[in-house]
């Protein structure tokens, strides 16, 4: 809300920092409700505390999306599309249908709210490439 620092006001800095807290408290609401990728932070146990690890939000994605044991992805829904897809959600009331697997295509496209840095590209090419070969 500023074009130069002569314009800041202590309640412009205030309200700027309040949007960001707002925004942040927002992430924590929306993560919360997630069964699988709820957090980034692995504690450790109370004797190795030394243990504790950070696991970004994006490789955990890309690792559950190239798991090979492939179990039903908890966090990440299938959306249909077309009548075809259409049928097989109608048909899956009744008996059991397979969702799609977001692995199952040689083309996988990540859309990142904000964008990503040049070493979380290399992180995702690099998981892709020696977890699920052949995908794009």
């Amino acid at each position: 809300g500023c074009d130069s620092s002569l314009n800041l006001t202590s309640q412009k800095a205030t309200d700027a920092v309040d949007g960001i807290f707002r925004s942040l408290r927002d992430i924590a609401r929306v993560r919360m409700h997630m069964k699988q990728f709820n957090s980034i932070h692995n504690p450790g146990s109370n004797t190795h505390q030394a243990s504790a690890s950070y696991k970004p939000l994006l490789k955990q994605v890309v690792e559950e999306i190239c798991n090979p044991d492939r179990p039903d992805p908890v966090d990440i829904e299938h959306i249909s599309s077309g009548l075809t897809d259409l049928l097989k959600t109608g048909f899956s009331m009744f008996m059991k249908v397979n969702r799609p697997h977001p692995g199952d295509h040689p083309l996988l496209i990540i859309f990142m709210v904000g964008g990503v840095s040049v070493p979380e590209v290399k992180m995702v090419k690099d998981l892709v490439a020696t977890r699920k070969p052949g995908t794009q």
